[in-house]
């Protein structure tokens, strides 16, 4: 092993420590009665804020208002990407305001929707095309998908094969998410934001196009 790759690894085995340690203090927090339990759990939720601050480029202050913000019984939080193909066979692609690159159009699931429900407000919000969803392809793990930056708490992540509705009109996206909308050959991506979407899930996507029989994958 490399020692970046070693480096990667342990930053990867103190960030997945630190969330863990994060959602006992959070459900902790949430349940505890007494007042010393009530001291314990807020030290534990400070020493995983200093772990993450260790590996995180991101502003202390900043990192510490969303920690803390993060209230109830600890779990995971559900982002939902949209997959939609033209045909030619081209993704159709969103380009982020936050950091400029490209992605598929998703977002956090909201109360009290479906996944399918969230999936396509995302779709219409952020590309302006109205969309069914027609196949669950994946339900993954971020931490295990190489998506940079580390987030202080846990995501799954769903991707959906959608289908664009032929008879609704499209309307413009959401100008304080999306810069710009087009669709891409898989041969002739831009530049991705690999915080959302990695090359890799965009070609598992387009194996699920070509073999709608293929399983859900899990991860």
């Amino acid at each position: 092993m490399t020692s970046e790759a070693a480096d990667t690894a342990v930053e990867d085995a103190l960030h997945e420590r630190a969330i863990t340690l994060l959602a006992i203090a959070q459900t902790g927090l949430a349940y505890v009665r007494d007042v010393f339990d009530l001291e314990r759990y807020e030290q534990v939720r400070a020493t995983a804020l200093a772990l993450l601050e260790l590996i995180s480029d991101a502003d202390r202050v900043r990192l510490r208002e969303v920690v803390t913000a993060e209230t109830g019984h600890a779990t995971p939080k559900l982002d939902a990407r949209g997959v939609v193909f033209d045909a030619r066979e081209r993704v159709l692609l969103i380009r982020e305001r936050s950091d400029g690159c490209w992605t598929l159009p998703g977002g956090w699931c909201d109360v009290p929707e479906t996944p399918s429900e969230a999936v396509c407000r995302e779709v219409r919000e952020e590309s302006g095309l109205h969309v069914d969803a027609v196949k669950l392809i994946a339900l993954l793990d971020r931490r295990r998908q190489g998506h940079l930056p580390h987030y202080p708490y846990h995501v799954y992540k769903m991707f959906f094969l959608c289908r664009e509705v032929a008879d609704r009109a499209r309307h413009l996206p959401d100008p304080a998410e999306t810069l710009d909308t087009d669709w891409f050959a898989l041969d002739a991506l831009p530049e991705l934001s690999t915080a959302r979407i990695t090359e890799a899930q965009l070609h598992m996507a387009h194996r699920h196009l070509l073999d709608p029989t293929l399983p859900t994958e899990f991860d």
